[in-house]
């Protein structure tokens, strides 16, 4: 697999393929997969930058009110969770998720793919319970 013609997204399509996942392209060119039920983005940015996001965009909506504890939940979720980045969007409406990475090779991209997807596949349940936790009086 170690094709140095591969582009950043073919080589992040061929890894999902051979990990047993069907990724899409978007409009905007984003691969798309849809994991544990869940939509998440790869954002490839520049060619020549060995640097990876990906998004789990808005899963969970803010309640009226709510917005102070959820600041906090992200906070505390940003803070403990390795890689992860725990954020409520700039309408206070939404609350999204992303892991980004540098990898040095193909070995380095499909450990960190499949770590990622571990560490987002987990957030919403980890987003909640720690939410459940922060209200307790």
């Amino acid at each position: 697999m170690e094709d140095n013609n591969m582009t950043k997204q073919e080589m992040i399509i061929e890894i999902l393929n051979d990990l047993g996942y069907k990724p899409t392209i978007d409009q905007d060119g984003d691969i798309c997969l849809a994991y544990q039920m869940k939509n998440f983005y790869f954002i490839t940015g520049k060619e020549d930058e060995q640097y990876i996001m990906v998004v789990y965009p808005q899963f969970s909506d803010v309640q009226e009110g709510e917005e102070t504890l959820t600041l906090a939940v992200c906070n505390s979720l940003t803070r403990d969770v390795r890689l992860a980045k725990v954020y409520i969007d700039n309408t206070l409406k939404h609350v999204s998720a992303s892991c980004g990475f540098f990898y040095t090779d193909t070995q380095s991209l499909k450990h960190s793919i499949e770590n990622t997807l571990n560490i987002l596949g987990r957030i919403h349940s980890l987003y909640r319970d720690t939410k459940e936790e922060m209200e307790k009086p």
